[in-house]
């Protein structure tokens, strides 16, 4: 039997999948099985698959559309082997992929799951890391999804029931790894292991309002593991206002500090959440938005000194640290652009 099981749920990706797929076959760890399930494509994308010669391929085809979440549950259903690693039928994973995760996890038995870092392509490009230690990376979970095409073990499905979230869909990974973090901890490897494309038939593209939604139900999951003691305004201003990175008046600056405070006393009654991570993490959302802010409002449309004069007289001007301050100011200095 392998030690790793590579998931990989397909939909309609006749375009992407030959390169998906022999991403996963070119890994430098060979101790793998890589389990396609198909839910019922209306395109070539099986054919593509089955024309791909190697006995590590399994193919799974559904007898009817199920979904994303419950394709993923039956792909769980169908492994046997101590670890699964997921990725989809339209990203390209680095060669040392499984090698670099699977070593981390054999190496910390406290550890259930390992991601790293990925690069955005097609029609965006960006690269993108996350919080590597434990502490930082659940901390983060507050905002966003902090685990990506990982490898983990087993043991959270078997032991612990961990399912994907029909309902959650489509934020149904984000769901998933909320609960798995309740239980075990994560690492995230700090350089690039997968390339993740971006192009017009995605589900996150498709269903843009609805994931937002979806997301909105996971921060109030998240917020609500931190303490249990948040009235439901308290929990609608968390997700509607809170997690937004607009600010609109000094007053709304305040309130957001004033929140912020009160979610780190609110954890000391039960710690979930390592107060120093905690803190980190929600300065880092403070400045950000108070940065964004001070953009859109001050310097849209260019800079200049008249424009960083009007900006000192606000009431948000020197608060967003040494670092922000300073490039507003040179780049006021030097009429320069957006």
């Amino acid at each position: 039997m392998a030690k790793v099981t590579v998931l990989m749920p397909t939909y309609n990706v006749e375009k992407y999948v030959r390169e998906a797929v022999e991403s996963v076959l070119r890994q430098t760890f060979t101790d793998f099985e890589l389990l396609v399930i198909d839910d019922c494509s209306t395109d070539g994308t099986l054919e593509v698959v089955r024309s791909i010669s190697d006995p590590r391929i399994r193919i799974e085809r559904n007898t009817k559309n199920l979904g994303l979440a419950d394709n993923l549950n039956r792909g769980l259903n169908l492994i046997d082997t101590e670890l699964v690693a997921r990725m989809d039928g339209d990203d390209i994973a680095e060669p040392f992929w499984l090698e670099r995760e699977v070593e981390v996890l054999d190496r910390h038995p406290e550890i259930g799951i390992v991601s790293g870092g990925f690069e955005r392509f097609g029609t965006q490009q960006s690269l993108v890391r996350f919080p590597e230690r434990h502490e930082d990376g659940l901390a983060n979970m507050l905002f966003e999804c902090t685990v990506i095409v990982p490898t983990y073990r087993m043991s959270l499905y078997r032991e612990h029931g961990l399912r994907y979230s029909t309902d959650a869909f489509p934020a149904e990974d984000y769901r998933f790894w909320a609960e798995c973090l309740r239980v075990t901890k994560l690492y995230n490897i700090q350089e690039t292991l997968f390339h993740y494309r971006m192009h017009p038939m995605q589900i996150c593209t498709e269903k843009r309002v609805v994931q937002q939604e979806k997301v909105a139900q996971v921060r109030r999951y998240m917020l609500e593991w931190l303490s249990d003691k948040f009235s439901e305004e308290e929990k609608q201003y968390y997700v509607r206002q809170f997690t937004r990175r607009d600010i609109d008046t000094r007053e709304d600056w305040m309130r957001r500090k004033s929140f912020a405070q009160k979610m780190i006393e609110m954890n000391r009654s039960v710690r979930h959440f390592d107060e120093a991570a905690l803190r980190r993490r929600l300065d880092k959302h403070l400045t950000l938005s108070l940065y964004d802010t001070i953009v859109n409002h001050y310097f849209a449309d260019g800079y200049s000194v008249g424009k960083y004069i009007k900006y000192l007289g606000s009431g948000l001007a020197l608060k967003t640290g040494r670092k922000y301050e300073t490039k507003f100011l040179l780049k006021s200095l030097l009429h320069k652009k957006l």
